[in-house]
Order: C-alpha cells, then sequence, then structure tokens
C-alpha cells in the first residue's frame, strides 16, 4: 500500500481547511488523482498554507477551472517558516481553481482549492521562452520546437513569430513557427510548437554555441529577442534559454 504524505493546512479567515493531496509520489510509491470538485475557500485576501517535509512550493492559478481558456498565472508565495507559506493572488481578480504543488527530498504533492480572489492585482512581468536546440551527449539534437510567451495584458489577436537559428560555423535557418492544430494557451498567452521536421534540420547545422533570434509580431507591433543556447538555458527548465524582448513586451 502506498503511503500518503501528510496533508495540506490552509489557513483562511476563521478557517483551517485539512486538504489531502490527490497526487504524489512518496517514499513508497506514486498516486495519480484529480479531484473533480474542489473545496471552496471564499474569497479570502490571503492564504496561509503549512506543507511540512517539502521544502518547494508552488501555487497556480487557473483562471474559472479551464486549464485552456481561462488565464493561467502563478500566485505569490512567501515562506513564513516553520513550513509555513503566505500566498497572495495574482491578476484580474475572478474565480480561480488553485493548484498547489509542494516538492522536496521526500517526493511531491499536489491538491486543488476555489477561490474567488477579491481584487484585482498585477500580473506577475510578461516571460517568453524557446525550446528548439538540445544538448544530447554533448552534440546538438532537437526535439522539436516550442515558443511560449506568458502574463500578456490580453490576448493578441494576430500574432506571428519568425525564428533564425544560427550555428558557430555561421550556417542559419530562419523558421516560421506555427500553433499546434489543438492550442491550448490560456488568456493571455500564446503558444507555437511546430515545425519540428525544421527545428531538428537547424540542429544539424554546425556546434555549438547556436544563436536563435525570435522576431515576434503582436497586432502589428514586432518586437525581437536573441539568446544563445547553451548559454542562456534556463536551469531547471532545459533545454528551454530565456528571450528577453526588445521593446519590451506590454503589460
Amino acid at each position: 500500500m502506498v503511503e500518503q504524505p501528510p496533508p495540506f493546512r490552509i489557513r483562511y479567515d476563521d478557517t483551517e481547511l485539512h486538504l489531502n493531496p490527490v497526487t504524489y509520489c512518496y517514499r513508497s510509491g506514486c498516486v495519480d488523482g484529480r479531484d473533480a470538485d474542489p473545496p471552496d475557500v471564499g474569497s479570502p485576501e490571503q492564504l496561509s498554507v503549512y506543507v511540512p517535509n517539502f521544502p518547494e512550493f508552488t501555487v497556480e492559478q487557473i483562471g474559472g477551472g479551464d486549464y485552456c481558456m481561462g488565464r493561467r498565472v502563478t500566485a505569490e508565495v512567501t515562506p513564513l517558516g516553520q513550513g509555513w507559506w503566505s500566498v497572495s493572488p495574482r491578476g484580474p481578480a475572478g474565480e480561480y481553481v488553485i493548484s498547489l504543488f509542494a516538492s522536496g527530498r521526500a517526493g511531491d504533492m499536489a491538491a486543488d482549492v476555489r477561490w474567488t480572489t477579491p481584487e484585482d492585482r498585477p500580473l506577475p512581468e510578461p516571460a517568453a521562452r524557446l525550446a528548439l536546440i538540445a544538448d544530447h551527449d554533448g552534440r546538438p539534437d532537437s526535439y522539436g520546437l516550442e515558443l511560449t510567451v506568458t502574463n500578456l495584458p490580453a490576448s493578441p489577436s494576430e500574432y506571428r513569430a519568425t525564428i533564425t537559428v544560427t550555428a558557430s560555423n555561421g550556417q542559419s535557418l530562419t523558421i516560421e513557427a506555427a500553433e499546434s492544430p489543438e492550442p491550448c494557451a490560456g488568456e493571455g498567452a500564446i503558444f507555437f510548437d511546430e515545425p519540428d521536421a525544421e527545428a531538428k534540420q537547424a540542429a544539424q547545422l554546425g556546434d555549438f554555441p547556436f544563436t536563435t533570434t525570435v522576431e515576434l509580431t503582436l497586432d502589428g507591433v514586432t518586437y525581437v529577442a536573441t539568446a544563445t543556447y547553451p548559454d542562456d538555458e534556463i536551469p531547471g527548465a532545459e533545454p528551454y534559454v530565456a528571450l528577453e524582448f526588445d521593446p519590451p513586451l506590454p503589460r
């Protein structure tokens, strides 16, 4: 029998909720579940969450509980000490499913609650990242193309992305990024994940480092970012590189 981790303890107003994780990997094994009707905590301004044995803690807000259409934003979490965390919402006020995720050497665990955030809060800075070139045992490779932009104030009506990849020998290839046939980006986000064949072709241009220049056009305005692989690889999110655009993306 798989051992269950201790519950999340969630305090808000004058209430304390003990919430068992529905998905977890803990000591003797793993359980993969889903809560079709997460408990509702109402509309407090802030939550306090106790997470024993797991030093890493993140909280994602999913607007209306709709992962494909609602806004997805990372809530602000602040460690309070002795296993307690303060959670403050970000973004527009509204109804969210809040996904709690804790991890550490003991494993990981996740659970959901519903939270109607009471007032508008600033969004995090817009963020963008690109996966195209990868390192396979010291040789250039590619697992396909993924370009993600999040935390825009609204979803653009029209958008496109052109990516130019240049290997260390000067050989280059320009790729017109394309959306998945079934995009699932959410409000204020865009996601390209094609063409994979041309991404693999780019990995064969030469050796490291590779320079990638992304021209992103949102509603007629073009933003340009340049990143180098592997120098700009995001630790813990390999093979993604971080993108910083000029001019800055809209807020």
